[in-house]
C-alpha cells in the first residue's frame, strides 16, 4: 500500500511535467524509463541486497517499499503522462483565466478528471507490489517482515505440501484485493478505455 501511494504521487508530478511542459532531453527521459522495463530483475538484485545490507534495511519492510516504488514507478509515469495529454489544456487556461493559480487548477480542474487514470495506475502498482514472490524472498526473513506472497510459500516444506492451509491462507489473502476491486472497478473500465475511439 505504502509503495502504490508512493508510485501515485511521483506519476501524477512526473506524468503532468511530461505531458505538459517541454525541456531539453524529454525523449531521452522516456526512453530511459522504457529502457528500465527491460533490465531484467536477476542484474538489479544483487546491488540492490548489498545496498540494503550497507544501510540495515535487510529484514525490514522498507528495504520493500523503496524496490517496489523504484520497479513502478517509470511504467506507471509514462502511463500516467498519457492520461494527462488527453486533457485539453485549454481547459487549465480558462479555469487560471477565472483566477486559480496552478495548484488549484491541478486540483480542482485537472485531477477530478483524472480518477479513472489514477484508479488504474493506483491499482497496477498496488498489484505489482501485492503479487510480488522474488524480492520478498531475498530481502526478508523474519516473520514481521514477511509478505503474503512470502507466507503462502512457507507452506511448502522440504518433503510435503500444507494444501489445505495453504488454500485458505490463500483465499484470505484475497479478500482485500477483491474489496479493493469492487469498489474501484468502474474507475478501472473507464480508465482503460479512456480515449478509445467509438465506432
Amino acid at each position: 500500500m505504502c509503495s502504490a501511494i508512493l508510485v501515485l504521487l511521483a506519476s501524477i508530478l512526473g506524468g503532468y511535467s511530461l505531458a505538459r511542459y517541454q525541456f531539453k532531453g524529454k525523449k531521452l527521459v522516456l526512453v530511459s524509463f522504457l529502457a528500465t522495463q527491460m533490465v531484467p530483475v536477476m542484474v538489479i538484485l544483487v546491488p540492490l541486497f548489498i545496498t540494503f545490507g550497507q544501510i540495515h534495511l535487510l529484514n525490514k519492510l522498507p528495504s520493500l517499499i523503496i524496490t517496489y516504488t523504484a520497479m513502478n514507478i517509470p511504467f506507471c509515469l509514462i502511463t500516467m503522462s498519457s492520461f494527462f495529454q488527453r486533457i485539453p489544456v485549454s481547459l487549465e487556461e480558462a479555469a487560471m483565466i477565472d483566477g486559480c493559480n496552478k495548484f488549484q487548477t491541478m486540483t480542482k480542474v485537472v485531477l477530478p478528471m483524472m480518477q479513472p487514470g489514477i484508479v488504474a495506475t493506483f491499482v497496477f502498482a498496488f498489484i505489482g507490489a501485492w503479487n510480488d514472490l522474488f524480492f520478498g524472498v531475498m530481502f526478508t526473513n523474519s516473520e514481521s517482515a514477511k509478505t503474503v506472497p512470502v507466507g503462502l510459500s512457507s507452506f511448502v516444506q522440504k518433503f510435503d505440501i500444507n494444501w489445505g492451509q495453504m488454500s485458505a491462507a490463500g483465499m484470505i489473502s484475497l479478500i482485500p484485493v477483491i474489496i479493493m476491486f469492487a469498489i474501484v472497478q468502474k474507475y478501472i473500465v473507464a480508465g482503460l478505455t479512456q480515449g478509445a475511439v467509438k465506432g
